[in-house]
Formats: C-alpha cells, structure tokens, sequence
C-alpha cells in the first residue's frame, strides 16, 4: 500500500487526537499562511480520482464475501514557477473521518499528459482495509518553502455490483473474463512490478501474442483490470503465476 495513512475514525478519542496533531502540522487549519513573504505558492490546477477495488492480502479477515477491500488512486495537475522538484510534499485529507496520507517523491508518480504534469498515486487505503469515506477530500501541495496550494475534489457514488476480472492461465495461453465496460491485461515480473498492460483479448491467446516475446519472457505473473470511466470506479484481479 502505497503513501502513509496517518489514522481512520476507529473512536471519538482517536478521531480527536489524530485532529489535533493535523491541526498543529497545519493540515486541518482553515487558511494556509505563506511561510515568507513574497514566496509565491504552487498551484493545483485539477484532481482526478478513482476508487478501485483490490483482492486483500492472503490470509487476512474480509468484510465482504468476495474479499475485496477498495482503495483510491489519485493525482493532481501541479504547477510551481521553481519546477515540480520544489514540491517536498502532497498530503490527501477527508476531514470529517480525520483520514490523511502524507506522499514525498519516495511515494508519488509523475505523468504528463501534453504539457500539463500529474503527481499522484494509487492505492491508498484505510489501516483496516475497508471501505473508504466518501465525500469531501484535499489534496495539498507543499514546497520546499513551506507555501501550498490546496484544491478540493469530491469522492462519490456506491461501488458497483460486478465481480472482479476473472483471469485464467493453462497451456502456454490466457484468458479474460470480465462485466466491466473496459478491461485491461496486466503483465508482472519476478519482483512484482507492472511492465506493461493492454487491452484483454475476447479469446483465449498467448502471452506472446498480447504483450510481445520480450515483454512474455519477463512476466511471472499475470492479472486483469476493468473499468468503468462513467463512475470513475475499478476493480483488480487476483494475480496468478506464469512459471
């Protein structure tokens, strides 16, 4: 799990506790003070969000029968006149459960998309691996000045009811089964980093022919992905093995 989940609303102490101390790192108060005068902010363009869910870890206690647990991927368009490497910070808040990740660069991804930048990351959860909050959340940018920038997004809508991707491996040839509206294939290697990812076939095919020889010959694992972009809401297969 990526980023750092500082707490969720587990009591009404917790909840005041982990209040105070955002409130003290200046999270949680309402305006934000420039650090020096004349220091001119970052800025937050706009936010995309996803909420997706994913199988839990072997052996730990489900909530729901298809042991699932979602999680939110999430990134920011960033802009600051020193160059996105001033940004040191990038926290994401829902106040009203007192739910914060701190992100540094060792956390976030950079992507571009034209000539706007987009830092951000996936996954992130609750400690308990549940459900997460909806409504009102921050994403707050902070450079190595101290100035930030903070823009508002709104997490919303029930998770639909479709099963996960189903995926299947036997005899050197994959296949996809999925309900979702779009679906990805998704290749791993032996360190379990994604290495690339691309349309499901509609019937069963080898590795080879859906992610190309060299790419078939580093994967270990495999997995799939479906996506429902009216939602904005997905949801991941349990990896299997390739070898």
């Amino acid at each position: 799990m990526k980023g750092n989940p500082r707490t969720s609303s587990f009591d009404r102490r917790s909840r005041s506790v982990v209040a105070a101390i955002l409130v003290a790192a200046g999270i949680l108060a309402p305006p934000f003070v420039l650090s020096s005068c004349g220091v001119k902010p970052p800025e937050i363009a706009s936010v995309e969000w996803r909420i997706e869910s994913r199988p839990r870890p072997e052996g730990s206690k489900a909530d729901n029968s298809l042991n699932m647990y979602e999680s939110l991927s999430v990134f920011g368009s960033i802009k600051d006149d020193a160059g996105l490497d001033n940004i040191s910070e990038l926290w994401i808040v829902h106040d009203a459960s007192c739910l914060a990740w701190k992100l540094t660069d060792a956390d976030w991804t950079k992507t571009s998309s034209g000539e706007d930048i987009w830092i951000g990351t996936s996954a992130l959860a609750t400690p308990e691996l549940g459900s997460l909050p909806r409504g009102d959340y921050r994403m707050i940018a902070i450079d190595a000045a101290g100035a930030r920038a903070e823009l508002g997004f709104t997490v919303a809508g029930e998770f639909p009811e479709k099963t996960p991707p189903r995926i299947a491996y036997g005899n050197g040839t994959l296949s996809v089964h999925s309900d979702w509206p779009e679906t990805l294939a998704l290749a791993f290697d032996e360190a379990g980093a994604l290495i690339t990812s691309v349309a499901a076939p509609t019937a069963a095919s080898s590795l080879s022919d859906e992610f190309g020889k060299d790419i078939a010959l580093r994967t270990t694992e495999i997995g799939a992905y479906g996506y429902d972009p009216t939602l904005q809401m997905g949801s991941f297969s349990r990896r299997i093995t390739t070898r």
